[in-house]
Formats: C-alpha cells, sequence, structure tokens
C-alpha cells in the first residue's frame, strides 16, 4: 500500500502505467482501432482482446507489443505486461519511452531492481526528464541504496525546488537511512504545501515502515479525523491493527475503509485473512476471491485461499490455487513451502522434495541479500 500512496503521490494521480508511447502512431488497421475505441471507453477486456489478437497476427510488432502491454498494466497483469514491454524494446530499442513504460511497470509490480537500469537507461537518452529521475529515486530507495537515491533525488529538487512529491521521497531516503532529523526537517517543509491530512497520513506510512507503530498510529489517527473520507487512512490503520495482532479493530478498519473504497483490491484481500483467522471461513472465502477478480494475477488471495483448502482437505483446489500463485510469484518461499506440504497431503512426493528445495534456495539468497545490502550501503552522514 505504501508504494502505491507514494506513486500516487510522485505522479500526481492514481497509479497506473504511463500513457502507451505509441497511441498517436496506432496503424488504420482494425484490430488496433477497436483496440484504441475501447480503451478510450474504458472496456480494457476488450482492449486487451483486440490487441492480443493483433499481436497474434503481428508478433513483431512493437506497436502492437506496446499497447497491449499498456492495457495488462492497466489491468494489474504485471508478468505479462513486463514480458510484452521486453519484447517491444527488443523490436524497437530507439523508441526510449517503451522502456520508460517497461521501468514504470516493474515499479508497480515490486520488481525494483530490475527497474533502476530501465530508468537509468531511459534517463541516458532523456537526462532532463524528471519524473523518471524521481522514479528511479524511489526505486532507490525500496532497494536500500540510500545515498544513490538521495543524489537523484537532490539532482530533480535543484532543477525545481520544492516540489511536494520530491521533498516527500527525500524525507523518505533520509528516514530510512537512519538521518531522523534531515527527514523530520524536509517532512516539516512538506506539510506547508500539501493538505494537512495528507502530510499526516504519509507521516503515519513512514513510521510504519520503521515499525514505530505507536507513531504511526497517532498520525494515522489525525489524518483520519481530518478528512474522514480518507479510505487510505482506514486501510493504513487496518494494516497498524493487523500488524499488531488487534484483530477486531482492524476488521472494523478495514470495513470502513472498504465502504468508502470498494474496489481497493488489497483491503479485500486483508479483510479476507483477518476473517479467516477469526473463523468467519464463508465470508473469508468470498473475500478472498473478490480480491482475486479484482487484481489479475494476484497471488496473495491465492495463497490465503489455498491455506483454507488444505486445512480442509480440499487438495485439488489448494494444488490449484497455488500452481497459480507460484506462477505470478515465484521468488515467494512462503507459496513454494505451503506447496511442498499440499504436494506431500496429495503423495506428490517427487514434486514435494523439489518445492522444499526451491525454498532452502530462496531463503539462502534472501539472507544473502541482506548481508550483501548491509556490507555495500552506508548511512547517510
Amino acid at each position: 500500500m505504501f508504494l502505491e500512496i507514494l506513486l500516487a503521490f510522485l505522479v500526481g494521480r492514481a497509479p497506473g502505467p504511463a500513457a502507451s508511447p505509441l497511441a498517436g502512431l496506432l496503424w488504420a488497421q482494425d484490430l488496433l482501432t477497436s483496440g484504441r475505441e475501447a480503451l478510450d471507453r474504458g472496456d480494457l477486456a476488450a482492449a486487451e482482446s483486440s490487441y492480443r489478437q493483433y499481436v497474434a497476427q503481428n508478433p513483431r510488432s512493437a506497436e502492437g507489443l506496446s499497447n497491449l502491454a499498456a492495457v495488462l498494466a492497466r489491468r494489474e497483469k504485471f508478468p505479462e505486461a513486463i514480458a510484452a514491454y521486453r519484447q517491444a524494446v527488443k523490436l524497437a530499442p530507439a523508441l526510449t519511452q517503451i522502456r520508460f513504460n517497461l521501468a514504470v511497470a516493474l515499479l508497480r509490480a515490486g520488481e525494483f531492481a530490475q527497474a533502476i537500469p530501465e530508468f537509468e537507461s531511459f534517463l541516458k537518452a532523456h537526462p532532463a526528464e524528471l519524473r523518471a529521475r524521481q522514479l528511479l529515486g524511489v526505486a532507490l530507495v525500496e532497494t536500500g541504496q540510500f545515498r544513490r537515491a538521495v543524489l537523484e533525488l537532490e539532482a530533480v529538487d535543484k532543477a525545481e525546488p520544492g516540489q511536494p512529491a520530491v521533498l516527500f521521497a527525500l524525507a523518505s531516503a533520509h528516514l530510512r537511512a537512519g538521518d531522523a532529523a534531515r527527514g523530520q526537517q524536509l517532512l516539516a517543509r512538506l506539510a506547508s504545501d500539501i493538505a494537512p491530512s495528507q502530510a499526516r497520513l504519509l507521516q503515519g506510512m513512514l513510521h510504519y515502515r520503521a515499525q514505530e507503530y505507536a507513531e504511526a498510529e497517532r498520525e494515522l489517527l489525525r489524518a483520519a479525523e481530518l478528512d474522514q473520507r480518507s479510505s487510505a487512512a482506514l486501510a493504513a490503520l487496518g494494516r497498524l491493527h493487523l500488524r499488531t495482532n488487534r484483530d477486531a479493530e482492524a476488521i472494523d478498519y478495514f470495513r470502513k475503509a472498504l465502504a468508502l473504497a470498494p474496489q481497493d483490491a488489497e483491503s479485500t484481500y486483508q479483510l479476507g485473512v483477518l476473517l479467516d483467522r477469526n473463523g468467519k471461513i464463508p465470508e473469508a472465502r468470498h473475500l478472498l476471491r473478490k480480491a482475486m477478480s479484482m487484481r489479475a494475477q494476484y497471488p496473495d488471495p491465492m495463497y490465503a485461499l489455498a491455506k483454507i483448502e488444505l486445512r480442509e482437505n480440499n487438495l485439488k483446489a489448494a494444488l490449484a490455487l497455488l500452481d497459480q500463485a507460484v506462477k505470478y510469484a515465484p521468488e515467494q518461499d512462503a507459496i513454494h513451502l505451503l506447496l511442498a506440504r499440499a504436494c506431500q497431503a496429495a503423495g506428490l512426493a517427487a514434486r514435494a522434495k523439489t518445492e522444499f528445495a526451491e525454498v532452502r534456495r530462496l531463503q539462502q539468497l534472501r539472507l544473502k541479500k541482506r548481508q550483501d545490502e548491509l556490507e555495500v550501503e552506508p548511512l547517510i552522514p
């Protein structure tokens, strides 16, 4: 949720993929035209269908692939969107805007390390593009490269001083690097430029990420008081109470958030997890399936629903869900672990062994990555 709020703040609108760089160059063919028309009227499913048909007939069309990728990203089908953008980049490397769209899709998918070189490549061709530099700074923060993040974001602030988006990203970098004084100084500057409720929300989220839960709750409650229709503040309070094992309060906050923003897939998923944990299985199932329908290729509710199916010995259903989840989140060792256990229960010994081995490999990789980050990135003086 934090990244979605941050991206929305940085670009000044709801997070979404950059518009297709070739929208004005669409050929006159019927499929491309119908895809564009469907997109204009908000029919993403029809647009996807038209672009898929076009790409099937013209697999080496960078135009078709980039437009298909843009629709897939809007539908939050990030693995497919990223693959389509990568293919478009290979076919038309001179069209650097496609690389920017690829970087944004990677960022939204949480693939921060992969997004960094794509932003850097785009910036070599367009060094004055400040939005790309801002988003590069976000990716650097998310990968723990705080010193580099500060350098990039300071360059943006120097070019256009006092932008709230840049001030917040800089504050985030300094706070996460351990420089609380500088971070708070930047947040104080920021608070004078944006709505008080938004400033409180952002400060609360930063405290939450630093595991300063009492401070986070204070700021988020104030944000919710200042803007009683802030579904983001209510959802953040739900996550905070979920993290601190205050289930009844968390359920209440998520219900209130969803009353204001019923299309919030993440809050729908989190509420489903809470209800399952508190024995309200039918409603939990409904919400987890709803979250899956709201966000395509969303592995989290697949995993949560698989846990219910496995617990109730519905092995076929559990395996089907876990096969989907591991396809969309192959780096998540928890999914592989549950899949291994499901395979054991189903008598699939060889596959269970393979999945257990993958769990060990992923855990070792994560440990090494943390060690490398601690060795490479010093705190900002």
